[in-house]
């Protein structure tokens, strides 16, 4: 009897160890796994936010939650709170669900017109574009863009537009100008269809639905925001001609001029 307890107490006895070994290798291992990443609390939007909220509206609607993410992976400018002083601010385009909060993407309110935000002073005119046209889809809201415009010449009339389009008679000769030199892209596609954005997604969604467009060969939507003589000239350009986007950046100067045609195209 006495031989059968002590054979009891001893498996007891090891059965201990060993779950005590256990515990001890996995929390060595998850020790060993954050060794060196500082947990820090950022925010995640849960929904999507839509361009003109403010701080204040995202405190308390509960589109945002806080969250413990490794200090290295995280943007310098990450919100980990959303401080009063943000209160009067807004976010100045659209915040995809699970997107981290970056202060950069908080800024003053501006007038908002059919759920886009437009700058003061500033019409909202959409164009038709091939995939080629914006830049393989790489023209997302918030891009800076030029616009140049295709058409054909004026018999005699040196690079004016004849007015009736693409004419592709051998004899007719076309040019290809600077329409306007810088414009910002406030959305691309058409509102609640597939692939319709008011900012640059974080990943998947647009971007996705955006090359399954361009796969497909078909044409979408560009807005952009421009004064009344920039949207005249738009308009106008896109009844009689075929316009084309080139994306800039802070650094790219585009310059008007007279442009090219079939007979000054190679130099």
């Amino acid at each position: 009897m006495k031989r059968r307890l002590l054979a009891a107490l001893v498996a007891l006895a090891l059965a201990l160890v060993g779950c005590l070994a256990v515990v001890a290798y996995v929390r060595a291992a998850d020790e060993r796994a954050i060794a060196g990443r500082e947990a820090v609390w950022v925010l995640l939007a849960t929904t999507r936010i839509p361009a003109g909220t403010s701080a204040a509206q995202l405190r308390e609607g509960g589109h945002v939650e806080r969250v413990a993410m490794p200090a290295e992976t995280v943007p310098a400018d990450a919100l980990g709170e959303l401080d009063p002083g943000l209160d009067e601010l807004v976010v100045t385009a659209d915040v995809q669900a699970r997107q981290l909060l970056l202060r950069g993407m908080f800024g003053e309110s501006t007038r908002l017109s059919g759920g886009l935000a437009l700058p003061e002073g500033r019409l909202a005119v959409s164009v038709e574009m091939s995939a080629a046209a914006r830049v393989a889809g790489f023209v997302r809201p918030g891009s800076k863009v030029a616009v140049f415009d295709t058409f054909t010449m004026q018999e005699g009339k040196g690079r004016i537009p004849s007015g009736d389009g693409l004419s592709l008679r051998p004899e007719a000769n076309h040019a290809t100008r600077v329409l306007l030199p810088r414009v910002d892209v406030i959305a691309v596609g058409e509102r609640g269809a597939a692939g319709a954005a008011t900012s640059a997604p974080a990943s998947g969604g647009t971007a996705d639905a955006d090359a399954a467009a361009s796969k497909a060969g078909v044409t979408m939507l560009v807005t952009v925001a421009v004064t009344q003589p920039e949207a005249e000239r738009l308009v106008h350009a896109a009844q009689t001609g075929m316009l084309y986007l080139a994306l800039l950046d802070d650094t790219a100067q585009i310059e008007p001029g007279p442009g090219v045609d079939n007979n000054t195209l190679f130099p």
